[in-house]
């Protein structure tokens, strides 16, 4: 069953620090806790974080979990084993497993925001990278939608880090088009609204999507995305 949940509805709490955090979905193996953003079954979850102006996030690591920082506003630099790195808006950040990271924005007066998506994997190590999607390749999808494949699977050419998840792209829908139908009964994917609002077709029911909402696609899912409007419709996707 589709879930819609938009940002702005969930609590924020402080994490890592500085960030003001606010939970995404999560894996459904929460005892006890009947939050309704509890229902992934193949990835781990997400978060998003905002990090004002002059402020850092700690210096940490996490044991057999990568990560993609993906950098929804502002500018700032990635730590990732003791080498500063420049990122801004679009910048697709994997973060292997077993290293310690940290995000600065101390050189900056504007909130630094980007989502931190996690995945469980076996043992630590890999390689650091940082994709922005304007320097990939766009690809149509036979209908109105732009997709740039951002992040893969280990072995793809130029994009494969992943090991968990499957991968992390960002599409557009072009004004008054839509997507092909597409269904996948191994991949449970996120969409998440980057810019403006369109209508989710799924599983015989239309859905009302707009920026900021979180859009949790169970596999087998059957679905198009819709654009009536006149300006583009953007959003990223992560898929395990």
């Amino acid at each position: 069953m589709v879930h819609i949940i938009n940002w702005r509805d969930t609590q924020p709490k402080i994490a890592h620090l500085s960030a003001v955090h606010w939970g995404g979905y999560r894996d459904k193996e929460r005892e006890n806790d009947p939050d309704e953003r509890n229902c992934l079954t193949k990835l781990q979850g997400f978060a998003r974080h905002a990090l004002q102006g002059r402020k850092t996030s700690d210096y940490h690591k996490h044991e057999a979990l990568e990560q993609v920082y993906y950098v929804l506003s502002g500018s700032g630099e990635v730590l990732f084993d003791n080498e500063r790195f420049p990122v801004q808006e679009g910048d697709a950040i994997y973060l292997p497993p077993g290293i310690h990271h940290q995000m600065f924005n101390d050189m900056n007066q504007a909130w630094l925001e980007h989502h931190v998506i996690s995945q469980k994997v076996e043992g630590n190590g890999g390689d650091f990278a940082i994709r922005n999607w304007r320097d990939v390749p766009a690809l149509g999808d036979g209908e109105g939608a732009v997709r740039w494949h951002q992040i893969g699977e280990v072995g793809e050419d130029y994009v494969g880090f992943t090991r968990g998840l499957k991968f992390i792209d960002r599409e557009a829908v072009q004004p008054r088009g839509q997507t092909i139908k597409r269904s996948y009964e191994d991949t449970e994917q996120v969409y998440y609204i980057l810019e403006n609002c369109g209508i989710l077709a799924a599983d015989g029911s239309e859905y009302e999507i707009q920026e900021g909402d979180m859009v949790h696609l169970p596999a087998g899912t059957q679905y198009a995305i819709r654009n009536p409007h006149v300006e583009w419709l953007s959003y990223m996707i992560m898929a395990a």
